[in-house]
């Protein structure tokens, strides 16, 4: 029920009490890095170094319990803050042909307020010390084209983790491990020798020995429930803060609060509207549907994944409980809704969750 949500929030508050909540303060982390809530003015992430030149690609390094190094790219008409092992994690993807898990939390944004509400959430994220990445639109911004309709509701998207088994797994797509370094430093050489192919991700048995630790992928890196849910309430609350307008929930997504809303968006087989077949034995396109981006009418889940724990820890009824052990990776599977708008026509469970709202800390 919605009061379990609320005990489970009532219950994360509780676990960070003591902590002296201002802008810019990271409670799992005890530091303060943007006193104002957002990047300052001229910081390399910002969205106005973006705009002024979008070639840059500016790193940097802040410390929590490690170092973690961040950097800018710009490219297909966003700009991402992350790090390599998001890099990584992009790259685990798409050697898998998108069809393991893609969990985002997404930022609805009005088009006027996209440059600052980037750099408060770009500022969140790296208060948090987020290990993965997060993104902006900046198509109309640099005229290299407009933001699609379809896509209202996702102008800035926060990757969350979801750890797969196939990552540990070599697939064709992966690159091979590279030969042994001829550098006689003993600190350069090549870690493909200790490290199976697969284990830690496709880079773990390609980095240096030294370098290592930056793209291995694994379960370790999952945050639990607890600290998104916090997350999600700070961004709301310094969203709000700074008056910034939101352009409605995503159609499709599951809103989580006035800007934030939740989608999986790991690829379908589609047979709808937007559905392609692949080349079948005639040569024609009448083989089996092709696995596409899930389309808005698709709903929040179409891959019917596992849910992650900012929900499944702390909305039981949303999670529907496997048998053994053969269905662990299916034990909290949730039946995909349509759309966010036939969630709302619906009485059942998803529309109960459709209506599910954070209130700001």
């Amino acid at each position: 029920s919605i009061n379990t949500v609320r005990d489970q929030m009532r219950a994360d508050d509780e676990d960070s009490r003591g902590a002296h909540h201002v802008d810019g303060f990271a409670p799992l982390f005890g530091r303060v890095v943007f006193p104002q809530g957002k990047l300052p003015g001229g910081h390399p992430f910002g969205y106005a170094a973006t705009v002024k030149d979008r070639l840059a690609m500016p790193r940097l390094r802040f410390r929590s319990f490690r170092t973690l190094e961040y950097h800018r790219l710009c490219t297909g008409g966003f700009s991402r803050v992350c790090t390599e092992r998001c890099r990584v994690y992009w790259l685990a993807q798409n050697a898998r042909a998108h069809l393991t898990p893609d969990w985002k939390l997404h930022f609805s944004i009005s088009k006027e307020h996209v440059p600052l509400a980037w750099d408060i959430l770009c500022a969140l994220f790296l208060d948090h010390a987020c290990q993965f990445g997060i993104k902006v639109t900046t198509a109309e911004a640099l005229g290299s084209g407009k933001w699609p309709e379809k896509q209202r509701g996702r102008e800035i998207t926060l990757y969350m983790f979801v750890h797969d088994e196939s990552y540990d797994t070599p697939c064709e797509a992966d690159a091979l491990p590279l030969p042994p370094s001829r550098n006689n430093n003993n600190r350069h050489n090549n870690s493909s020798s200790n490290i199976p192919q697969g284990l830690g991700g496709p880079m773990a048995a390609l980095a240096e020995k030294h370098e290592m630790h930056k793209f291995w992928l694994s379960k370790e890196y999952e945050r639990p429930g607890a600290f998104w849910r916090a997350l999600v309430r700070e961004a709301e609350r310094r969203l709000r803060a700074y008056k910034i307008k939101t352009a409605g929930c995503a159609e499709g997504d599951l809103p989580l609060g006035h800007y934030t809303s939740l989608r999986n968006e790991a690829f379908v087989p589609w047979e709808g509207k937007d559905g392609e077949r692949e080349i079948g034995p005639s040569g024609e396109r009448d083989g089996k549907w092709k696995a596409i981006y899930p389309p808005n009418s698709a709903g929040w889940n179409a891959a019917n994944q596992p849910v992650p724990p900012i929900i499944s820890d702390s909305w039981p009824d949303a999670v529907v409980s496997g048998g053994n052990k053969a269905t662990n990776r299916t034990a909290m599977k949730i039946a995909p809704p349509a759309t966010c708008r036939e969630q709302c026509n619906n009485a059942s469970r998803q529309q109960k969750m459709s209506n599910w709202r954070w209130e700001p800390a």
